[in-house]
């Protein structure tokens, strides 16, 4: 069953028409990947698809696959490339912000309970955190806030994961290992749609992987995407974004 429906939907700013008419299907532990050049508009795709940001054309609807209902906002999380960044001065701890995942159903007054604490701890855990979880956000690196949010938005176990560049601070090794960890989830039914400048990446993880060109959006084929990969081979002096 699907998760989620957009029905031809469109975005513009002025002067610049980002994508018209995008229609796309998302089913229930599927996984889509989003490449493109910077500029096309992948992050307004993004939150466009979560909710946060309205289509100027067109319409998303977001289902839970077992009840058919509309999926509550902490069913349907969105993690931002900039989100661990951003709080940089936050003052809180490793924990205190992963815990904050539980506050849409607890509420703003009432305290997590022993069992939310130690989820909390065991997912900072398995991101590779468990001895920084009394760490101050501030005192942590650009890569660990990351693992902080990442292990945040993990924590409820949404139905739906949308990621605006996940590896963007992290190194190779760790970056392998979340992975693996996403694949986990995605095995328990969780849909993921995902943002990388990474295509070899996007390959091995993705169920169809789409380009953002100047106003379009293209599903990739399998040649394409071998194609690409094999130019790109050809140019490893440094980073090059042909799509």
């Amino acid at each position: 069953m699907n998760i989620l429906v957009a029905d031809k939907i469109s975005y513009a700013y002025p002067g610049k028409i980002l994508f018209t008419d995008f229609s796309l299907s998302v089913s229930q532990n599927e996984w889509i990947g989003i490449i493109g050049n910077n500029g096309t508009g992948k992050t307004t795709l993004l939150k466009v698809l979560a909710q946060l940001i309205k289509a100027q054309q067109g319409k998303v609807s977001l289902f839970d696959p077992e009840s058919g209902l509309t999926l509550k906002p902490y069913e349907r999380v969105y993690v931002g490339q900039h989100e661990f960044s951003q709080h940089e001065a936050f003052p809180a701890t490793a924990l205190e912000v992963v815990i904050g995942a539980f506050t849409p159903i607890l509420g703003l007054f009432k305290r997590p309970q022993k069992k939310h604490v130690l989820a909390a701890k065991a997912i900072l855990s398995d991101m590779g955190l468990g001895d920084e979880i009394h760490t101050q956000l501030s005192a942590l690196s650009g890569g660990q806030r990351q693992r902080v949010f990442i292990a945040k938005a993990l924590l409820m176990k949404p139905k739906l994961l949308l990621l605006d560049e996940p590896s963007s601070a992290l190194d190779a090794q760790f970056t392998l290992k979340l992975f693996s960890i996403l694949k986990r989830y995605q095995a328990q039914g969780m849909a993921i749609i995902m943002i990388t400048h990474d295509l070899a990446l996007a390959k091995t993880v993705s169920d169809r992987i789409f380009c953002l060109g100047e106003s379009d959006i293209l599903l990739l084929e399998e040649p394409q995407i071998e194609e690409e990969l094999a130019h790109r081979h050809t140019h490893m002096g440094g980073v090059h974004e042909h799509l």
